[in-house]
């Protein structure tokens, strides 16, 4: 990937740092994805996104893996 590129997702400019990795960790490697997550981007990008979008990723993730639970039927007396 070009060290300046743009994000598939939301075509931000971003720097991936993944290329120089050995002279210090990408941004990205602190971004912990599910598996779920990983698998929706590696089934819908071929290169890098953003860490904002890995975050916002995620965090649609997280919300859709707790089910809302119906509120509760009241109590007969």
């Amino acid at each position: 990937m070009d060290a300046n590129s743009r994000c598939p997702r939301c075509h931000g400019e971003f720097s991936c740092g993944a290329e120089s990795a050995m002279e210090a960790p990408c941004a990205c490697f602190a971004v912990r994805l599910s598996d779920a997550a990983r698998a929706a981007l590696r089934a819908r990008y071929t290169c890098c996104v953003c860490v904002p979008c890995l975050k916002a990723v995620q965090a649609e993730f997280e919300v859709s893996a707790d089910p809302v639970m119906p509120p509760a039927p009241p109590r007969m007396p």
